[in-house]
């Protein structure tokens, strides 16, 4: 199953490689994050998706989980530093012989951050919550949020460091999959 989520991604990325994306690598001492996100508005002629993203990610902890998702982002009102998210992802993993399938609701916020008017970086948070109705298989619950803060270094490269927890709860156990800071880069192409 593994292999096939990495290759999965792999082919993935020379797809969104000809499109609006970017994709990033972050680690810490316990798990290491592929992720990688495309704006849908190349594939189509209609300006309506310019704001429509989809996104995977592949964390390895302990276990292995994979998401996929779609996103709206817009900014907020006429104020254009603040950008609003709101979306839908899939999420899949395995704790011993039990499988976890969520589909959780994603809302989300960042705040670029201007050096004249110049892009220089963002700070922001995102929670994802899918309560039972929205969980399948051997799962209850799943809760996700992070904090993360960017800084452009050079054109087209941005590092970032942030903290994520996420909890899995399975319908016998509760398991918290990572409550962790992580630091990483990525790539915007």
């Amino acid at each position: 199953m593994k292999k096939l989520i990495f290759l999965t991604l792999l082919c993935g990325m020379q797809l969104f490689a000809f499109q609006r994306f970017s994709f990033g690598l972050n680690v810490n001492s316990e798990a290491v994050e592929f992720e990688a996100k495309a704006n849908v508005a190349p594939l189509t002629s209609d300006p309506v998706f310019r704001n429509f993203y989809v996104d995977v990610n592949f964390i390895n902890d302990n276990d292995t989980m994979f998401g996929a998702g779609v996103y709206v982002e817009n900014v907020f009102y006429n104020y254009p530093p603040l950008v609003f998210q709101v979306g839908l992802k899939t999420l899949f993993t395995q704790y011993q012989d039990d499988d976890f399938l969520a589909l959780p609701i994603l809302f989300g916020f960042k705040h670029k951050i201007y050096n004249g008017n110049i892009p220089v970086g963002t700070i922001g948070a995102k929670v994802l919550y899918a309560p039972s109705p929205l969980s399948f298989q051997d799962a209850d619950s799943y809760t996700e949020y992070r904090v993360e803060a960017t800084v452009q270094i050079i054109e087209n490269v941005e590092i970032y460091g942030g903290y994520r927890n996420i909890d899995t709860d399975y319908e016998l156990e509760k398991v918290n999959y990572s409550d962790s800071a992580y630091i990483g880069f990525r790539f915007i192409f």
